[in-house]
């Protein structure tokens, strides 16, 4: 590959990162927005969300501790609904991070490898009510993926430049102790 092939495939792979981050900071949004079906429209149908919360689906990572998740459209709407009532009012600061993802959900993404054009998005958001007052961190970890790639369309180079082509394919949440994010 040439010096301008690969500035090219640089630059097509930092928009790409760029469109993904981008859909991170929707799917804040539409929380905030409380817009349910921009919400969910932001997932991909088979989608799966690792969470603390619930008792829905168990799964033991590597020291025998239970975690939660949910799959599917039907499943994350009735999280995103507490989620919106939970948040109301709050404000949010994010922060882009790119520290490696916890080793606890490594066994849910062994497969990303099969996963054509899809990236790893992680951020640290904090929530408050007031500036200065009690907080909530929580580190948020986002695989996007080119709708059209996962789908198996056959990809065009104009696939890496619309942000509607990309979707959330899972998201891991994890709670923050204070002390870890100063």
């Amino acid at each position: 590959m040439g010096i301008s092939s690969k500035r090219e495939k640089n630059n097509l792979d930092s928009n790409f990162r760029n469109e993904c981050r981008q859909v991170v900071l929707d799917y804040f949004r539409l929380i905030k927005e409380k817009d349910m079906h921009g919400l969910l429209n932001t997932f991909t149908d088979d989608c799966i969300i690792y969470e603390p919360f619930s008792k829905r689906c168990i799964w033991y990572n590597n020291d025998g501790a239970k975690k939660s998740y949910l799959k599917g459209s039907s499943e994350i709407g009735s999280f995103f609904y507490i989620v919106m009532m939970a948040s109301d009012g709050l404000q949010y600061e994010i922060k882009f991070i790119d520290e490696p993802m916890d080793t606890e959900y490594k066994h849910s993404i062994d497969n990303l490898g099969s996963i054509l054009s899809s990236t790893i998005i992680s951020a640290l958001a904090t929530f408050y009510k007031n500036k200065g007052g009690d907080e909530l961190k929580e580190r948020l970890t986002f695989l996007v993926v080119s709708k059209k790639n996962y789908d198996n369309v056959v990809k065009m180079d104009s696939d890496y430049n619309n942000i509607d082509n990309k979707k959330i394919k899972t998201l891991w949440i994890q709670f923050c102790s204070p002390e870890s994010t100063n």
